[in-house]
């Protein structure tokens, strides 16, 4: 659909022309950060301070902006778009709107400067236009474009109050000015050569790829017909050289060696597990001191980021449109787990995944509380999340060691051992259980199995590995218990107490 959307452009196809006469129905400034980056008017055949009714209208409408910042670079017009898109328009729309937002949003390939002028149409007989300095770049039949970018705008979380109020009508004192300034500002011919020229560039640009597409098929069969040929002459000869063999069997004896068997390696010595012996109980100095401290803080954090992490979704529309990026935010928490200056320099990141971290901080911190130990009131976090539509794979944090101050020097006897080990195998099966749905399909299918998978769980909390030891022939079941223990990460980490490295737990789920 993108590619059918931007040869519409390309090919020249002819606007039917509005004849419906629309009137100026609002005006507003849009700004961000103290800069005003355009001035927008909305028309309509009748004048409406009403959103739903603007949006349920099915007579002609324009959406006009005109350019009044210096430089509007064309990734600053992606983010802004895709932001106010996002936060006032659910993400249910078809995949052919999705395909004509990321249109919209990603065409720039220079930067917007003073007068420069979009107008998005909604004509009833044609349906969305879209043209940049009066050149034509997106059409569609219907009015779902339109009436998604004028809810950016109109939306519950408009850019602005005074914004939304401007374009709904409400006549301020600024308002005469505003439209002076809006009809003051125009672009010259060379802004529409500029915007023709990145059309026929992409032109040209469909038609080489195509090209190389058809090189490509080109070569492919080339190379087939080579093989076939390179085939035919190969077993020709393997056929004449059987018959030589063959011959040759016939006038001599032929000799076969005797099977060499591989010895097998003889383990001679014992291998022992190093330990390293309880230390003495001795009086806690200075740097021991320290080092706990340090510990309990560093414990908290890793404890705190691990479920921040988790915490995270990936914004529906933010998947969309493809955005990705690093985010870092820092803040402070205090004793009672309370969160506060939350800040980060993500200008060159989008402001959806900014706010979905921010929102996993304020929604995690106040479960996690800080150790008892931990001296101080107030303690500065920080924490960077990778956005990546392909993976939510997160760089892994080891958790703290424990310092030699305080550690156990109690043996665990083999009844302690055992009921704690127990303990946590319980709490990590709940979890993941709590994670298994009988999927609809598969019961709808009558689909029925018993899957028992392996997962071994490293000190942190970690999974190391997934292991299928009894599954089902339903791949639908298998799947959705590997999905469970996945979506159950991060588990808590094995208790110290117990020294060891990992340890193997074994679910097993019966669908029926």
């Amino acid at each position: 659909m993108l590619i059918k959307i931007i040869l519409c452009a390309l090919l020249g196809f002819s606007i039917i022309q509005n004849s419906v006469a629309l009137e100026l129905n609002g005006i507003g400034s849009y700004t961000q950060l103290r800069k005003e980056f355009y001035i927008g008017a909305l028309y309509l055949t009748e004048k409406s301070n009403n959103p739903e009714s603007i949006h349920a209208s099915g007579t002609s409408k324009r959406m006009a902006l005109k350019v009044t910042t210096k430089r509007w670079s064309p990734r600053r017009w992606s983010l802004q778009w895709q932001n106010d898109i996002a936060i006032n328009n659910t993400a249910e729309g078809s995949s052919e709107l999705t395909d004509q937002l990321l249109m919209f949003t990603g065409f720039l390939e220079d930067n917007l400067i003073i007068g420069d002028e979009i107008t998005v149409d909604y004509i009833s007989t044609v349906g969305t236009i879209i043209k940049i300095n009066g050149v034509n770049i997106i059409e569609t039949n219907t009015a779902e474009l339109f009436n998604t970018l004028v809810n950016a705008w109109i939306g519950k979380l408009p850019p602005s109050g005074e914004f939304k109020d401007g374009i709904l009508g409400d006549n301020t004192s600024e308002h005469n000015a505003l439209l002076t300034r809006y009809n003051s500002v125009s672009y010259g011919a060379s802004r529409s050569q500029m915007v023709s020229s990145w059309i026929t560039a992409r032109k040209n640009a469909i038609l080489a790829e195509q090209r190389e597409k058809e090189l490509i098929e080109q070569a492919k069969l080339d190379r087939a017909k080579k093989a076939r040929e390179k085939a035919k002459n190969e077993a020709e000869a393997a056929a004449l050289l059987l018959a030589q063999q063959q011959a040759e069997i016939e006038r001599a004896k032929t000799y076969q060696p005797p099977k060499k068997i591989a010895k097998k390696k003889v383990i001679t010595q014992k291998k022992k597990i190093a330990s390293a012996a309880p230390k003495k109980s001795q009086s806690k100095s200075k740097e021991a001191i320290a080092a706990e401290n340090k510990y309990y803080l560093e414990l908290y954090r890793w404890e705190l980021i691990r479920e921040i992490r988790n915490a995270v979704e990936y914004p529906a529309w933010a998947k969309k449109f493809g955005q990705k990026g690093d985010v870092t935010l820092n803040f402070s928490v205090n004793r009672q787990a309370e969160v506060s200056n939350i800040k980060g320099d993500n200008a060159d990141v989008s402001d959806l995944l900014v706010a979905e971290l921010n929102r996993a901080i304020l929604a995690v911190s106040p479960f996690i509380l800080p150790p008892d130990a931990l001296p101080g009131n107030s303690w500065p976090m920080s924490i960077t999340y990778i956005f990546d539509p392909k993976s939510d794979k997160q760089p892994y944090i080891k958790k703290p060691k424990l310092p030699d101050s305080l550690n156990n020097t109690k043996a665990l006897s083999r009844a302690e051992y055992k009921t704690t080990l127990s303990k946590y195998i319980d709490d990590v099966k709940a979890m993941i259980n709590d994670q298994i749905e009988y999927p609809v399909w598969a019961k709808n299918l009558n689909q029925k199995g018993s899957v028992e998978i392996d997962v071994v769980i490293t000190e942190d909390g970690e999974i190391s590995e997934i292991i299928d030891k009894n599954i089902s022939r339903h791949e639908t079941l298998n799947k959705e218990v590997r999905d469970a223990i996945r979506d159950s990460e991060p588990f808590p980490p094995i208790p110290s107490r117990l020294n060891i490295d990992s340890t193997t737990i074994t679910i097993k789920h019966n669908f029926k």
